[in-house]
């Protein structure tokens, strides 16, 4: 989930008292969103992570995203807590 940008005052412009102009600060984002693909097999689901070419397989649907989120997690080195998934395309 994005952060808007915080509008900052530089202490020059504090200083003035005629002008009142402000800056826009562009900050970072707090999480990052992964695109997925999920798909039925004969042993369980198959979890495609396109964005970083990582495939994770797991037994059951209810894993699926976890998954995908602790595989993200350890290839990117972005903590868990900031990886999101949406899953894009479902078969099965």
């Amino acid at each position: 989930m994005p952060i808007q940008p915080a509008v900052r005052r530089t202490n020059a412009l504090r200083r003035s008292r005629n002008r009142r102009v402000t800056q826009r600060v562009q900050c970072p984002t707090v999480g990052q969103c992964f695109d997925i693909e999920v798909a039925r097999e004969a042993d369980g689901w198959s979890i495609r992570i396109p964005e970083i070419g990582g495939l994770v397989r797991v037994g059951r649907r209810a894993a699926a995203e976890l998954a995908a989120r602790e595989c993200i997690a350890s290839r990117t080195g972005i903590p868990i807590g900031y990886v999101e998934v949406f899953v894009r395309h479902e078969t099965g």
